[in-house]
């Protein structure tokens, strides 16, 4: 049995993935937007920005695949939900494991930021939505000052676990990247409002995960902090889930 393999809770994955990487290209096609905005000096140190004329709020989110899957086109299907909220939406790319290391792909998302900070499009609001291994990567990124709140679904925020699951043969984490590069171990205090959202549906593992982080992070913060498990939604569902009916 896989550990982190969320192939494990739905019985269609490779359908659910063909299905976001349909409806996304209709974002493309309906949306105006810049593609493949280039971040940073790796070629895949990308954004893809859907503008809004008189936006309030800028949303960049960071999507999954276990640092070493997917692309951000594929998520363009959540684009709709935001643009509805009067919010404007960033997709963001890193580069992918094993090509680099999570040293490398956590130092590209903070470039990113840094960028988006540099730029006349970008609102005074900004919304740093994470999914599964993006949540890892928004959460490492707490603090930033481009952020004004967080929001974290289906996360992953101690890589002690994956560095004994078959993640671990692209990712080769060290111990010294399970303490650097887990958000568990930052003492941070959290200064903004972030929800930690999982599914019902999910693995256990994710959904401990979730629970763990939240009670580590709640001291000092309980005004700011916050933990849903959402039910009957799985780690596929709370894309669609989140970006409908919570995001305001």
């Amino acid at each position: 049995m896989r550990l982190y393999d969320n192939a494990r809770t739905v019985a269609n994955e490779h359908e659910i993935l063909a299905g976001f990487q349909r409806t996304s290209l209709l974002s493309y096609q309906k949306f105006t937007h810049i593609s493949d905005i280039q971040y940073g000096p790796n070629p895949r140190s990308t954004l893809d920005l859907f503008p809004l004329e008189q936006a309030k709020k800028t949303v960049i989110f960071i999507h999954g695949g276990y640092w070493q899957w997917c692309d951000k086109s594929d998520f363009a299907f959540i684009v709709p939900y935001v643009l509805a909220k009067g919010t404007q939406c960033v997709l963001l790319e890193y580069d992918l494991a094993p090509q680099s290391k999570i040293s490398d792909i956590t130092s590209q998302v903070n470039q990113a930021l840094d960028f988006i900070r540099e730029q006349d499009w970008r609102t005074d609001e900004v919304i740093l939505v994470g999914h599964s291994a993006g949540a890892h990567l928004a959460a490492l990124s707490l603090g930033h000052p481009i952020i004004s709140e967080m929001v974290l679904l289906s996360g992953i925020y101690d890589l002690e676990p994956i560095q004994s699951t078959h993640l671990n043969h692209a990712l080769n984490l060290l111990s010294e990247d399970i303490l650097k590069y887990s958000p568990i171990h930052y003492s941070d205090r959290i200064t903004i409002p972030c929800s930690i959202l999982c599914g019902e549906l999910e693995l256990d593992e994710l959904k401990w995960q979730s629970q763990n982080y939240f009670e580590i992070k709640k001291g000092g913060a309980q005004n700011l902090i916050s933990f849903k498990l959402i039910p009957h939604i799985n780690h596929y569902t709370i894309l669609e889930h989140y970006f409908r009916y919570i995001l305001s």
